[in-house]
């Protein structure tokens, strides 16, 4: 009888502790960076060469993992030829992997960190020489939540291009500071 009366209390209390138990999170899995959303974007990017700049249009495919984290492909290429003083004319096409952070993203307003990393080509206004680039753009802004598919990006950032090899220009002419308006569509969930 000793026996029974001390199995029996310690059955209900493991089956008690089964009950309240919490869900475990894994990081590709409930709670963890699992795929929350899906969106495409059109950028409008204004840089800036000493006394003149140049328009860019782009845009990037992403896929959102964990609410906060996107990953994607992105592209860009200037409408206009930059005319920095002193310097010849030229145009700048590149496209890469996009890297972004976002978050809080379920607020109205909230931050917004982007990278976009990959290759291009130079192109010159007074011949046919082009030249393969290496891009690295950072940025960082604010992004509103205009409807739950739409979001409204205002971000600022540096880009740097490396590995030209044209004369009359070097890499600190080319690279430039920029500011963007980056509208995305698309829809998160799993808030």
């Amino acid at each position: 009888m000793m026996k029974n009366s001390i199995l029996i209390p310690l059955f209900c209390l493991a089956f008690v502790s089964t009950l309240t138990a919490q869900r475990e999170e894994t990081l590709f899995g409930r709670n963890g960076f699992d795929l929350t959303g899906a969106w495409g974007s059109a950028t409008y990017n204004y840089s800036f060469f000493d006394d003149d700049y140049a328009y860019n249009r782009g845009g990037n495919l992403a896929l959102e993992f964990g609410n906060s984290f996107l990953v994607g492909y992105g592209w860009s290429r200037f409408k206009d030829y930059a005319s920095p003083e002193g310097l010849r004319d030229f145009r700048l096409r590149y496209n890469g992997v996009l890297i972004g952070l976002v978050p809080r993203s379920h607020k109205a307003v909230h931050p917004r960190l982007t990278a976009l990393l990959g290759g291009g080509k130079l192109f010159l206004e007074d011949s046919n020489v082009t030249d393969k680039v290496f891009v690295f753009q950072p940025s960082a802004g604010l992004e509103i939540n205009v409807f739950q598919w739409f979001r409204l990006g205002l971000e600022g950032g540096y880009r740097i291009v490396a590995n030209e090899n044209v004369n009359g220009l070097e890499a600190q002419d080319i690279s430039s500071p920029f500011a963007q308006i980056d509208l995305r569509f698309g829809f998160s969930w799993d808030w």
